[in-house]
C-alpha cells in the first residue's frame, strides 16, 4: 500500500506524483518468491474511499510511508486488523522513510515489523528463505511468538518483543546485488488510475556522497571539534567515513545517508529499458530521481566508498552514454515526453556535465541551495556554498537549461544575519530569470543529524521570524510574476483530471513544464493533449487557459 505523502488522508501538491518504492517492493517480492507470493499495489486513500472490504483478502499488508503519514498509516493498519483479528494469522510490515524513527513501533499499533532503510535483504529473508514458514504460520498457527522467533533472523528490521523494540543488524550495503539491475517493475504502475498523466519517479541511484558533517550542536551536546579536527570545516574540505565524535554524515536536516548510505547507481540498460516500457504504457512525465543526479556511476571512479561530494568529477562517460541512449527514444528526442532531473549538487555542475544534459529537449533540473549564507551553509554540512549554487545555475541558464532552486526556512541555527543573506541571494536568482523558486519549512526528520536537536536552535528572535515571512512572500511573489509572463502563450497541455471546483473545467499539466493549469470548458477533451492559450494567473501555482479551436 502506497501511503507516501498522503498526510492525514488526502494528497494535495503530490497527488499527481508516483514514487518508485511501492511498485519496486511489490514487484521484487513476486520476483524473489518465484511468483508464489502475489502482490496487489494500491494507494492508501483509494482503499479508504472506495474499497475497504478489499482488505479482508490479504493476510499480509506492507505499507510504505513517510513521517508525515503516521496517522493515516495507523488508520490503515487498524482497518486491516479488523478483518484479521487473530494476530497469529496476519503479518503487518511498514517501510519507507518513516522507519528512520527508531521508536516508530512505540508510536504505531497493529504493526509487526519495520524494515529500516534498504529493504532487499529483509525481503529476501522473509519471502524467499522463510516463505514456507510464513505460509504455514499464517494458515494454522496459534503461537503468538512465531513472528519474533522469525524476525530475529531477518537483517535490518525492528520488531517488538516483551514490549521492547529489538533491531537486527543491517547487511553491508556493498552486498546489494539486486538494485543495480532491477527492472523497476513498471508494469505494477497499472494499478494507479492516473499513471498515464502522473509524474513517474525513476530511481537512477540511491545514497548520497556528502559525508561532510554539521557544525551545529546536536541532541547529546555533540559539537564539531573544528579547532582540532577541521576535516569538514576547512575551505578545501576533506571527508571521511567516520567522525572522531560520531557526528552522523550528511546535511544536518537530511536522512538520506542514514537510510541508504553512499551512492550506488542502477545499470544504464536497466533504466533505459524501464523508461521504454513506461512510454509504451502511455506514461509521458518522467522524473529521473536520486539524491544527486551527477553522482550517477561516479562510484565507479573510486576504489572505495564514494563519500566525497565534489571529487572526482562526474562520470562523464556514463552520463553521455545514458543521455545519448535516452535520445534514441523517439518520444524523448521529439519532446513528446517530459523529463525532469530531480536534484543535482552544485559542486558537480561542471560545464561538461551541463553540456551533456543540455542535449535533452527543454532540459530542466532542480538544485538545492537551502540558504543564501555561505557561513550557515558550511555549518549545516552542505556539500557546497550558495555562491557555487548561484554559479552553477547561471551556467545552466546560459545553456538554456531551466532550473528550479530549493530553499528551506526556519532551519536550526538560522539567524537574522543569515536570513538577510538569503534575501540578497534570492534577488540575484531573480535577475537570472530562473523558472521557479521552491521554499519549504524545515521539518525534523527521524534519522537526520538534526533529529531532536536542542530546542534553543529552533527558537528564533522576532527579527529572524520577520525575515522568514519576507522570504516566503518574496518567493510567492516571484513565482506569480513568472506566471504573469506566460499570459497569452500557447502551450501543449495534457488534460488530466476534472476540476472539482468547476465541473466543466479540467486540470492539466504543461508538456514543457510549468504550473498546473485549469482549462475552461474542456471536459470533453479529458485524457488528451490539447493546445491551450494561457488567459489568467490564479495563484503562484495555478494558471487558467482556454482551448484553442482546431
Amino acid at each position: 500500500m502506497d501511503c507516501l505523502t498522503v498526510g492525514d488522508g488526502k494528497r494535495i501538491f503530490t497527488r499527481d506524483f508516483i514514487g518508485a518504492g511501492p511498485r519496486y517492493v511489490a514487484g521484487f517480492i513476486e520476483n524473489i518468491s518465484n511468483g508464489e507470493v502475489k502482490t496487489t499495489l494500491v494507494r492508501g486513500e483509494t482503499i479508504v474511499s472506495e474499497n475497504v472490504e478489499m482488505l479482508k483478502h490479504f493476510p499480509i499488508l506492507c505499507v510504505s510511508s513517510m513521517t508525515m503519514d503516521l496517522r493515516f498509516s495507523q488508520r490503515i493498519f487498524n482497518l486491516w486488523s479488523e478483518f484479521h483479528p487473530n494476530p497469529s494469522n496476519r503479518l503487518a510490515i511498514i517501510g519507507g522513510p518513516i522507519t528512520s524513527d527508531i521508536k516508530l513501533l512505540n508510536k504505531i499499533q497493529n504493526v509487526d515489523l519495520s524494515i529500516n532503510g534498504i529493504g532487499e535483504f529483509a525481503l529476501v529473508a522473509l519471502f524467499q528463505k522463510n516463505l514456507s514458514n510464513i505460509e504455514e504460520n499464517l494458515r494454522i498457527s496459534d503461537d503468538p511468538n512465531w513472528k519474533s522467533k522469525l524476525f530475529s533472523s531477518i537483517p535490518g528490521v525492528s520488531f517488538k518483543k516483551l514490549n521492547k523494540i529489538l533491531t537486527t543488524p543491517k547487511n553491508a550495503p556493498t552486498e546489494n546485488k539486486w538494485f543495480a539491475s532491477t527492472s523497476g517493475y513498471p508494469e505494477k504502475l497499472k494499478s494507479y488510475k492516473d499513471f498515464k498523466s502522473a509524474r513517474i519517479f525513476i530511481e537512477t541511484l540511491r545514497g548520497c556522497s556528502n559525508f561532510r558533517r554539521t557544525g551545529l550542536e546536536l541532541k547529546d551536546a555533540k559539537l564539531c571539534l573544528d579547532n582540532s579536527c577541521n576535516i569538514c570545516r576547512e575551505e578545501n574540505f576533506r571527508t571521511q567515513m567516520n567522525c572522531p565524535i560520531q557526528i552522523a554524515p550528511g546535511c544536518g536536516f537530511c536522512s538520506t545517508i542514514n537510510e541508504f548510505g553512499y551512492p550506488k547507481s542502477r545499470d544504464i540498460t536497466a533504466i533505459i529499458t524501464e523508461i521504454k516500457k513506461l512510454i509504451e504504457m502511455g506514461v509521458s512525465r518522467i522524473v529521473l530521481g536520486g539524491p544527486g543526479f551527477f553522482d550517477f556511476h561516479r562510484e565507479d571512479l573510486v576504489s572505495s566508498a564514494l563519500i566525497n561530494p565534489s571529487y572526482p568529477e562526474p562520470n562523464y562517460r556514463s552520463l553521455e552514454t545514458f543521455i545519448n541512449q535516452l535520445l534514441f527514444i523517439d518520444k524523448i528526442k521529439n519532446h513528446e515526453v517530459q523529463l525532469f532531473i530531480e536534484n543535482v549538487k552544485a559542486v558537480l555542475c561542471t560545464n561538461r556535465a551541463l553540456d551533456i544534459i543540455s542535449k535533452i529537449p527543454r532540459s530542466i533540473f532542480s538544485i538545492g541551495c537551502e540558504t543564501g549564507s555561505n557561513e550557515f551553509s558550511n555549518l549545516l554540512g552542505r556539500p557546497g556554498s550558495p555562491e557555487q549554487t548561484y554559479d552553477a545555475v547561471s551556467r545552466a541558464i546560459e545553456r538554456e537549461i531551466r532550473v528550479h532552486v530549493y530553499f528551506i526556512h526556519s532551519l536550526p541555527g538560522d539567524t537574522e544575519k543569515y536570513t538577510k543573506e538569503t534575501l540578497e541571494l534570492l534577488n540575484k536568482f531573480v535577475n537570472l530569470g530562473i523558472d521557479k523558486i521552491t521554499i519549504y519549512k524545515y521539518q525534523e526528520l527521524p534519522g537526520a543529524p538534526f533529529y531532536h536537536i536542542p530546542r534553543k536552535l529552533i527558537h528564533f528572535d522576532k527579527k529572524t521570524i520577520k525575515n522568514f515571512n519576507k522570504i516566503k512572500r518574496f518567493v510567492i511573489g516571484y513565482n506569480r510574476s513568472q506566471k504573469q509572463k506566460m499570459l497569452g502563450k500557447i502551450v501543449k497541455v495534457f488534460l488530466a483530471e476534472p476540476n472539482t471546483m468547476s465541473p466543466t473545467d479540467v486540470i492539466g499539466w504543461i508538456l514543457e513544464g510549468g504550473p498546473k493549469i485549469t482549462v475552461k470548458n474542456a471536459i470533453k477533451s479529458l485524457g488528451n493533449f490539447e493546445e491551450v492559450q494561457i488567459s489568467r494567473v490564479i495563484t503562484d501555482r495555478l494558471v487558467e487557459g482556454l482551448l484553442i479551436e482546431k
